[in-house]
């Protein structure tokens, strides 16, 4: 059993249930958001890259897609950590597998030739862990934190998410890639990516493990008789399927996501592949620069998304934040047809003592900056909506994580389909069909339950 990282403190006053009762929020509160922030872009962002790096066709990057499919169901994860154990307990057993999953994955690299089912069969161990992790951090921050805590670290909670996902979706993929060009081997590239990772994941481990305090409320539930409560997953589903305008609002959230995955999924193939394949011949490292360009600008988008949303409410932004969300793909469109490049700059390393020269193209940043600003601003309004519909409900956790499976229900049949149809009609017309398959969420925008932003 770990020992207490501090001594036992009574709780705030007016707080039965404990919360508070720890040195300080900042001294564990950033790892929640770090902790999935790291391991979020192995799952969904890296195998692209990483796949196609690797020679894969893109008919079988977007099959991989189904790897993850154990977090489209983590709602049914809920009830064993519930009733099982402390989420702290949780979170710390999940981070070792998480490191565990991680060797899997290096593993699969280090064979004469590279293992693709190795490969994605550690992909599904860490998708399961994740899901389960994410559950006991989600859980463990309201147990945790005051009231007070709650409403500060729920604005900052993301930032250290999304920082740890530039971390580990672009600074390191850079940094590997430009090692990975010196050796030419691009197991050495990922060789190097996965084995700084686990380092990461190891010391978040170690001070995940010294600093998570330990609230009187977190425990096992348990029924009148001492056993395992069991979550009426009857009553949860009738719930769900009774809120008010409940089909509307799965359409919206549902193919909203769903052109954007044809991006997500075949974008970075676009910028790897050769010319004659359509592609710009983007090299590992330029692709993790451009990814961490476009991840700063989709949180620029979100930030101002969410404060024009609390201005101004759901029902004036719906519209145009859709709109935003959806047609600068046709900046994708545009650079399929126009594939040369347009203003690369190059920097020369070697005053450094570094024998590598960098090459930038400012446009292209540009435009994939302008796309994934746009989704930003879509993407938080979806989110929003997501929670709303939760509100007033007996499960409001359980309405929340059905919904969250509704979205990647979407992200997995469009990321599966997505290689077949790149292969039949080129990438030009993939990244026309991501407007066209989102078009369904503008039909049902008058048809959504604006009365929850009125609550």
């Amino acid at each position: 059993m770990d020992k207490p990282a501090f001594p036992e403190n009574m709780p705030p006053a007016g707080d039965p249930l404990g919360r508070g009762a720890h040195p300080g929020p900042w001294r564990f509160a950033p790892c929640i958001g770090t902790w999935q922030g790291l391991i979020n872009p192995v799952l969904v962002s890296v195998p692209v890259i990483l796949l196609k790096s690797m020679g894969v066709s893109n008919t079988i990057i977007g099959w991989a897609s189904f790897a993850t499919l154990p977090m489209a169901v983590k709602f049914l994860f809920g009830p064993v950590i519930d009733a099982n154990r402390t989420k702290r307990w949780w979170i710390l057993r999940s981070g070792e597998c998480l490191m565990l999953g991680l060797v899997l994955l290096a593993l699969s690299l280090m064979r004469p030739a590279f293992s693709l089912w190795l490969y994605l069969g550690a992909l599904t161990v860490l998708a399961v862990v994740k899901s389960f992790q994410q559950i006991a951090l989600q859980g463990f921050f309201t147990l945790s934190l005051t009231k007070a805590e709650q409403a500060l670290f729920s604005g900052l909670d993301p930032v250290f998410g999304r920082v740890a996902t530039v971390m580990s979706g672009s600074v390191l993929i850079a940094l590997a890639g430009i090692i990975g060009e010196k050796y030419g081997d691009p197991r050495i590239t990922w060789g190097g990516y996965f084995g700084v990772l686990i380092i990461l994941f190891g010391v978040l481990y170690v001070y995940t493990r010294k600093t998570f305090p330990r609230p009187e409320a977190d425990h096992p539930h348990r029924d009148t008789d001492g056993k395992a409560a069991a979550l009426p997953f009857g009553d949860v589903l009738r719930s769900y399927f009774s809120l008010p305008l409940l089909w509307p609002g799965i359409v919206y959230i549902f193919f909203l996501r769903s052109g954007e995955t044809f991006i997500a999924k075949m974008g970075p193939a676009f910028l790897m592949d050769k010319p004659g394949a359509g592609g710009l011949a983007l090299s590992i490292a330029e692709v993790g620069v451009l990814t961490g360009v476009m991840s700063v600008c989709a949180m620029a988008g979100g930030a101002l998304s969410g404060m024009l949303l609390k201005r101004h409410g759901l029902r004036r932004v719906v519209w145009p934040f859709t709109l935003a969300a959806v047609f600068p793909s046709v900046v994708y469109v545009y650079l399929a047809l126009h594939s040369a490049a347009h203003h690369a700059v190059a920097l020369d390393f070697s005053f450094a003592g570094i024998a590598y020269i960098w090459r930038f193209d400012w446009v292209l940043a540009l435009l994939l900056g302008i796309e994934n600003f746009g989704f930003g601003l879509g993407f938080t309004v979806m989110n929003f909506y997501m929670f709303r519909m939760a509100a007033g409900s007996k499960y409001p956790a359980s309405i929340v994580a059905l919904n969250a499976s509704v979205i990647y229900l979407s992200y997995l049949i469009f990321g599966a389909i997505s290689g077949v149809i790149q292969e039949t009609v080129g990438y030009a017309w993939l990244f026309v069909l991501s407007i066209l398959v989102s078009l369904p969420a503008f039909a049902v925008i008058p048809f959504l339950n604006y009365k929850l932003d009125e609550r």
